[in-house]
């Protein structure tokens, strides 16, 4: 009676756990996706209308980015009412990104984040040059809930992290001192008119200045 007993109890442990037990979704996923040829097939790209560019595009079903290789992040509050971000990626993501950034130049990077709310796309930055500091800087677009959310999920960047952000002086006299934080989080205008698919070029201060991958 008693090695019945025993029998069971080792089978007990042997059952497979509740799906709820085993996996728990996360409260927030962030991924991001670039162009795909729209020729790969269904299995692998799907059409996307693109807000800030107001074209239509076709992105990677896998995400190039998630919120695995996200490190730490800085949300910062957008002049539009809205929220931005700045994401700092994990060894793996920096590399990721470099590889993604020199590979995509001149196609969109997309920001799809998930919560229980449901999943939505956020923001398309354009890739204009390789990114070698695994920082990506979403400047708009994000709402107080997602990012109580992002707060909750991940670690802050601390004040000394915010140094050397992408800030570009003129000459090296006016490069910030070991001790001044260069905090100022990236802002750009809004885009109030439609563009064509193609690039458009940089004009510093334009209702054109997308929001761009480098920035």
């Amino acid at each position: 009676m008693h090695f019945r007993i025993f029998l069971l109890a080792i089978a007990s442990l042997a059952l497979p756990l509740p799906t709820c037990a085993m996996s728990q979704k996360p409260e927030i996923t962030v991924r991001f996706h670039t162009e795909a040829n729209r020729n790969d097939g269904e299995a692998f790209s799907t059409p996307v209308n693109l807000f800030y560019q107001h074209r239509q595009a076709y992105l990677s079903r896998a995400a190039d980015l998630s919120e695995k290789q996200i490190e730490k992040v800085l949300p910062f509050p957008a002049k539009d009412g809205s929220w931005g971000c700045v994401f700092k990626l994990n060894p793996q993501g920096r590399l990721r990104l470099e590889t993604v950034s020199a590979e995509a130049r001149g196609s969109a990077l997309v920001l799809f984040v998930s919560t229980k709310a449901g999943q939505r796309q956020v923001m398309d930055l354009i890739i204009d040059r390789p990114v070698t500091d695994g920082i990506i800087s979403i400047p708009r677009g994000l709402s107080e809930f997602e990012i109580a959310a992002l707060k909750k999920h991940f670690k802050l960047i601390g004040a000394q992290e915010k140094k050397g952000w992408r800030e570009r002086p003129r000459n090296k006299t006016d490069l910030p001192g070991r001790g001044e934080p260069t905090d100022r989080p990236p802002t750009r205008p809004s885009v109030n008119e439609p563009i064509s698919s193609t690039m458009p070029p940089r004009r510093a201060g334009s209702e054109l200045d997308l929001p761009r991958l480098s920035d």
